[in-house]
This record gives C-alpha cells, structure tokens and sequence, in this order.
C-alpha cells in the first residue's frame, strides 16, 4: 500500500514539474533582446475592466487593447443595473469565473466584478461589463445545474455584498486574467499606466502547473508570413523570421516590442495578429518551421484567476488574495 502511495506521490510530482522544464527548455534561442524598461512612448492602450470571459463551458482571452466599452451584452441598460447591481453582478460573476474554483477565489472575482461595475456606471460613456441573464444560464447548464451554479454565484455576491476596491479613494480599472506567465505584469512598465500604481506586478509562481502555462504551436514559413502581412504588408515571404524580432520584453518577460522589418508594433498587437494565448511568448526556426512557445493566458495585468485559486486552495481569504494582486488597495463598502 505504501508503494502505491509513493508511486501516485510521484506521478503527481511529475505532471506538475514537466510544464515547467519544458518551458525551460523552449526559451534557448528565442528571437528576443531585452528585458528593460519601454525606451519609446506607446501608445497607451485603452484601459482594460475586464479579463478572459469564464463559464465552466467556454474560455475567451481577453484583449488588453479593448474596454469594457467595446464588452457589453445587449439589452444591459444602466439605468436597470443601478436598481439592481448585486442581480447584475451575479450575470457578470457567470461569464468571468471557472465554477468549479474555490470559493474564496469567487468572492474575489465578485468584487472585482462590482469594481468595474460600479466604475462603468459612473463613467459616462462606459457600457457595462458584459453579462449572462438568467435564461442564457438556464440554457447554458440546463435546470439542475442553473440551480446549483446560480446560487454559488449569489452566495459570492451576497458574501461580499457593497464591496469594491479603492486606491486613493476611487475605484481602480480591477484588471483580471486567467493564467499569468508566473508573474503579473506592472501596468507603467508594459504600458505606460502612469495612473494605475495598483497594478505593479507581483509574482505568481503557483500559475505553473495549469494546464493553460504553457502552450507550442508550430506554423508554416508560408502561414507564419501571411499573418505577419497583416501586421507589415511589404514583409517578404522568404525567410520572414530574419525580419522578426522581440526588441523589448517586460519585467514579466511579455513582448513589449516587436520589430518587423521597419515597422514597430505592440507585443499585443503581434499577440492578437496570430491569435495567440499572451504576448509572452518566444519565436524560433525548427526544421523549417515556426515554433511560437507561449506561457500564461491572458494580458497579464492584475489578478491572475488561476493563481487566486491557488491562493485559495492555501487558506487565503478574498480579501487577502485582492491584496497580494492588487497593491495598496483597500475594500470598502459603497
């Protein structure tokens, strides 16, 4: 019996470490230079209320170059949110958050989610952030199951009810995102976020072992030059990495920078032309191929969903988890 436990023991081990030395492994002879500071001046992309939209069935990545703005689900009115925000934060709470996380890691999105709620509602010209109703739930987890997750989510909402983080008094741009690339980012270093000291960056090791770390993807010189066109027509298509390069990385390691040919774009911008999980990611000709190695899920900024569920998982409390995430930050009932 003892065997059997050390053998599970160990096969554990090694489903949680293999991720991590392979990444090890792809980051020799990546296309990069640099991991300092921005030496130019982006431009700042639009703030960000919002992460990778979550239900148990379904995953998107969201895009740190859109709002909360460009995010609203249809027929979500203002004037109806304000009567009923805890009602509204439970739709929203369906499309963030994985329901088979802890708990607390729920509490914490829930107040994440009333942060960009309240934000948007006094914001003129904001939409609010996008929404499940109640019969798009039903739909989605049929009767039983609308049961059960409905009432996990309200008990999140209820459990926090009126809570928001604040910095300096007023409610902060609550950046979220599934899986980071074992450190958050600081929003003045990757984007010049003068205004949001909040998101500094922190690190996020216990991100590793999801499922979602790590990603290779190989593409074909022909294909990886199409996508490329997108982003520089006039690139050639004979020997394209050659005119592709990571010029600036982050403190969290993200493309900051890329080069292409003469042209400059965002490490979000080459992310988004090729569909890809972050902007942490590593470029390298194998056997005439592309290999684009990814880590993490998501933008990077602010609370990493997976790591609050680690956290979680610890002991961590909602309000100890937004703080690791979110610095000096303090939440109070509004």
């Amino acid at each position: 019996m003892k065997e059997k436990i050390k053998t599970c023991l160990a096969v554990c081990i090694l489903v949680i470490t293999v991720p991590y030395v392979v990444t090890l492994v792809f980051q020799g002879g990546e296309t990069s230079t640099g991991t300092g500071t921005i030496q130019e001046a982006l431009k700042e992309p639009a703030k960000e209320n919002s992460g990778p939209q979550k239900t148990s069935d379904e995953e998107e990545n969201s895009d740190p170059q859109k709002t909360s703005d460009e995010k609203e689900s249809p027929g979500l009115k203002k004037t109806d949110a304000k009567q009923d925000v805890e009602g509204y934060l439970t739709g929203i709470l369906a499309k963030q958050i994985p329901l088979d996380y802890q708990r607390e890691a729920v509490k914490a999105q829930a107040v994440i989610a009333r942060t960009a709620l309240t934000l948007a509602l006094e914001t003129e010209g904001q939409k609010l952030p996008e929404s499940m109703s109640r019969e798009e739930m039903l739909e989605l987890w049929g009767q039983e199951g609308f049961e059960q997750n409905y009432q996990q989510l309200e008990e999140a909402a209820q459990a926090t009810k009126g809570e928001i983080l604040l910095y300096n008094g007023t409610p902060i741009q609550p950046a979220f995102h599934a899986v980071s690339a074992g450190k958050t980012r600081n929003a003045k270093e990757a984007f010049l976020r003068e205004d949001e000291p909040y998101l500094a960056g922190t690190d996020s090791g216990m991100d590793i072992p999801s499922p979602d770390f790590l990603k290779v993807v190989f593409l074909e010189q022909e294909e990886f030059a199409d996508k490329i066109k997108e982003l520089c027509p006039e690139i050639p298509k004979d020997n394209v990495m050659d005119a592709v390069t990571v010029t600036q990385r982050d403190g969290a390691d993200y493309a900051v920078q890329v080069t292409i040919g003469e042209k400059t774009v965002t490490g979000e911008e080459f992310r988004n032309c090729l569909n890809l999980n972050s902007s942490c990611f590593y470029l390298k000709e194998v056997e005439n191929k592309i290999r684009i190695v990814t880590k993490g899920l998501g933008h990077g900024l602010g609370l990493s969903q997976y790591g609050a569920n680690e956290l979680a998982k610890e002991g961590k409390t909602y309000q100890e988890i937004l703080q690791y995430y979110y610095k000096d930050v303090s939440i109070e009932k509004k």
